[in-house]
């Protein structure tokens, strides 16, 4: 697999806060949700559909004009979010939605591995065991997909996202959801998309095809190795980035 990358920006995207005011019926919807968890959905919604992106400025202002909440919501939002890595914070200067170094980009997939293959291997003892009932049907058939090579995954980062969703439903395990850094990890691919060189999405979309292959299979072992080769890949290109992917925000 070629490794190379690419350059089509040296700095991160900044862009500042663009909001629009509710409407009356969506303030009711929402109406028994605290004004700090309304701010919370309303960024981590905001990264996951790429409105915001790693280094871009938050505006405290334009939050509480556009969700018409005070600012202490806002800065206990800002405080929840750091606590998660998902923005960094600087003394009377807001917050900006983080972008890792490449240590952290490191650690994070040293530790996404060892979830990744506990969950391909306890989605694959599922099928081999027949667990799930009905419900395991449902999930493979939204797996084959994958297995068949369907779906773009550059081109539609929504389908990376479900992949995952789908394994760790199979798993029937209860803590697995709440262990994935599902946030951290979109927001590095936000910060190093425009590194990746076709052939690494490309690997991915095989990586993705194998995993799917050992788990239709009801193959535990392959499952495993399947998906602790392509985190490998993944991060074997992270390493051969230029330092530009993984800049230095000076807040």
């Amino acid at each position: 697999m070629r490794t190379g990358t690419t350059r089509s920006s040296a700095r991160p995207i900044r862009r500042t806060t663009t909001l629009v005011a509710p409407s009356p019926e969506a303030a009711t919807a929402v109406e028994d949700v605290s004004s700090t968890d309304r701010v919370v959905n309303h960024i981590t919604a905001g990264v996951l559909a790429g409105r915001y992106v790693p280094g871009q400025r938050l505006v405290e202002s334009d939050l509480t004009r556009g969700l018409r909440v005070s600012r202490g919501p806002v800065r206990e939002a800002f405080r929840r979010l750091d606590a998660l890595g998902i923005l960094s914070r600087a003394m009377h200067r807001g917050a900006c939605v983080r972008t890792l170094s490449r240590a952290e980009a490191t650690d994070l997939m040293i530790a996404i591995e060892a979830l990744d293959v506990l969950t391909s291997r306890l989605a694959a003892t599922a099928v081999k065991n027949r667990t799930g009932g009905r419900l395991l049907g449902a999930f493979e058939r939204d797996l084959r997909p994958y297995r068949d090579r369907e779906y773009d995954l550059a081109a539609m980062p929504g389908q990376r996202q479900q992949f995952y969703d789908i394994l760790i439903a199979m798993t029937g395990n209860s803590q697995l959801p709440s262990l994935f850094p599902t946030m951290r990890i979109h927001l590095l691919r936000l910060q190093t998309q425009s590194y990746r060189t076709t052939d690494a999405r490309g690997t991915d979309v095989d990586d993705f095809a194998a995993v799917a292959r050992a788990v239709l299979a009801g193959n535990p072992a392959a499952a495993e190795k399947a998906s602790a080769a392509h985190d490998r890949h993944v991060l074997r290109v992270l390493l051969e980035m230029p330092d530009e992917a993984f800049p230095r925000i000076d807040d």
